[in-house]
């Protein structure tokens, strides 16, 4: 199956256009099985100093888009995408969650790097920055982070495939591609091949982790088709 690691709605992310509904339509129209809900989990979001509401509306957030995505046959799997305050709002996107890490730890915006990838280790989670080159060349230590992104966001005229698929071989990093789609452009057909029987978002994490390889679908700005890629992990080369 074909999954978006990196969708968003605006029943959370305030700069994404569309409600679930309509995201979860558009990623069947364009040929996708499903989506990683990665929404935005960023401090600014909280404005009454609520972090344990907040977290709550995320998550509920995500239950309404599953419920949905069910009835229509789309899968839709948990995710998030952390904005870190402590490290110029660099985008960390985890796999390997479920709801209740979210509503257990509610100000994960306020971490170290090494302090959240530590905490998303411990429960067998995955790390992965997002788009680490799309403004300026902004990629955190490696030594805590899992992976890398090909981001294939139309917006932003690039998806640094190959700097993404250097950075990953030189450091033994897994590599995952999603579309970062917000509805303010068209919808880019991209994703990572995933296995039918993954029945959530904790087991995508389980896999992105142990897998020997990857293959990715990759449509980069701005042209016509999209092209797959198969990534073999380091350790096995």
């Amino acid at each position: 199956m074909l999954i978006d690691l990196h969708a968003h709605s605006s029943g959370i992310s305030h700069c994404c256009r569309i409600p679930y509904d309509a995201v979860i339509r558009i990623a069947l129209d364009t040929g996708l099985d499903g989506i990683v809900l990665t929404n935005h989990y960023q401090k600014s979001y909280v404005t009454d100093g609520d972090y344990a509401a907040f977290a709550h509306r995320y998550t509920e957030e995500f239950r309404r888009a599953k419920a949905y995505g069910d009835s229509v046959g789309c899968k839709v799997f948990f995710g998030a995408e952390v904005t870190m305050e402590k490290h110029d709002g660099a985008h960390l996107l985890l796999y390997g969650i479920d709801e209740r890490f979210i509503e257990e730890n509610p100000t994960l915006f306020d971490l170290t790097q090494e302090e959240l990838y530590r905490m998303v280790k411990a429960i067998g989670g995955t790390l992965v920055q997002a788009h680490p080159y799309r403004k300026k060349k902004h990629l955190l230590d490696v030594r805590f982070l899992d992976g890398v992104e090909v981001n294939c966001h139309p917006l932003y005229g690039k998806s640094d495939f190959a700097d993404m698929v250097e950075i990953a071989t030189e450091n033994g990093l897994i590599l995952t591609c999603g579309g970062d789609y917000h509805a303010d452009t068209y919808r880019p057909q991209c994703g990572t091949y995933l296995p039918d029987d993954l029945r959530d978002g904790v087991e995508i994490g389980r896999y992105l982790l142990g897998a020997d390889e990857v293959k990715l679908c990759i449509h980069e700005p701005n042209t016509a088709e999209p092209y797959d890629y198969l990534y073999v992990h380091p350790a096995v080369k």
